[in-house]
């Protein structure tokens, strides 16, 4: 343990060396969001630094910790950096939706083919289990990572919102015991990206979203299928409101003939925003986020799942009404 001290607070000590160059770092990197004045109404061009302040991270505790490493967690690494990586061209040159995801199914292919004992083939939920092969398995697995990886990165629309939200999964799987060295390594960064993001000197960008959507992903769902520290309905509770208003923005989009990975305006943060800030919009929605655990503690995660869903279409319903008026 005493050595896990030493590491972090090197990490610590480097963040802070980080923060000092920061504008030095900003320069050089260069990668910015523009304003548009329709779906990014923010004053002027904003760094996206959020997944090069995680490269460094981890560049650092690679060079640190690799042959003190285990490794699943060096390959689940190396999978998320080249999220990471797909997601600064994405920031540097606004890839198209079809070739970001075309290249995250790949790195999640050649993710799987070395790391089989990942591959979900056993879903056991509400008393009912299903058996998948092995080539099913490995497209529900990746199914299920790429639609919260996407989830994930729409859930990016305000300051604070998906970075409190991934300190909460990472706290959470940090509360389940494994994999902590590493957990405590990411969640070093993402509390300077929270600091910087509070004061709207950096956004997380899709290289920070895409890295931590992907790493939180994947260590979920080692904690269920190495593990069984996880159970179904406790990670459809931690990924339920961002997965509900995407699956509600995706066919919205349909049914309206628009692109559904294309963004707009209509996310339930956007309706929160609008109508009473940009505070009380960050504590509702982390409020949100976290209740259905919680809840889950007092009644059964079905009930929690049915009252969820009712609120959140009464609450969009109310929402939409009042910024009509």
């Amino acid at each position: 343990m005493e050595v896990y001290s030493n590491i972090f607070i090197l990490l610590i000590i480097f963040n802070f060396i980080v923060l000092y160059f920061f504008k030095f770092l900003i320069k050089k990197v260069n990668i910015y969001d523009f304003p548009d004045n329709v779906k990014k109404i923010h004053k002027k061009p904003i760094p996206l630094m959020g997944g090069v302040i995680f490269l460094i991270n981890i560049v650092l505790f690679f060079l640190l910790e690799y042959e003190n490493l285990s490794d699943l967690e060096i390959k689940i690494l190396i999978c998320s950096l080249s999220f990471l990586i797909i997601g600064i061209a994405d920031d540097k040159y606004n890839l198209t939706p079809n070739t970001k995801f075309l290249a995250l199914i790949i790195i999640l292919s050649l993710f799987f083919y070395f790391v089989e004992d990942l591959i979900i083939t056993n879903i056991k939920v509400y008393g009912f289990e299903i058996f998948l092969n092995k080539f099913i398995g490995v497209f529900f697995t990746i199914t299920c990572i790429l639609l919260f990886v996407n989830a994930f990165n729409l859930f990016d629309g305000i300051n604070l919102q998906s970075s409190s939200y991934g300190l909460y999964l990472l706290l959470f799987l940090i509360f389940k015991g494994l994999f902590l060295k590493t957990l405590i390594v990411v969640t070093i960064p993402l509390l300077l990206i929270i600091y910087l993001n509070n004061k709207n000197k950096i956004f997380m960008g899709d290289s920070g979203t895409l890295f931590l959507g992907s790493i939180i992903s994947l260590f979920i769902i080692a904690n269920y299928t190495k593990f069984n520290s996880i159970e179904i309905d406790e990670i459809f509770l931690l990924m339920i409101l961002p997965g509900v208003d995407m699956l509600r923005l995706f066919i919205q989009r349909i049914y309206n003939h628009k692109n559904p990975f294309m963004g707009d305006r209509e996310h339930l943060h956007h309706y929160l925003s609008l109508i009473y800030g940009y505070k009380f919009s960050i504590i509702a929605l982390m409020g949100i986020s976290i209740s259905p655990i919680f809840l889950n503690f007092l009644i059964d995660s079905k009930i929690v799942i049915i009252i969820f869903i009712i609120f959140y279409l009464f609450m969009i319903n109310y929402l939409r009404q009042k910024i009509s008026k």
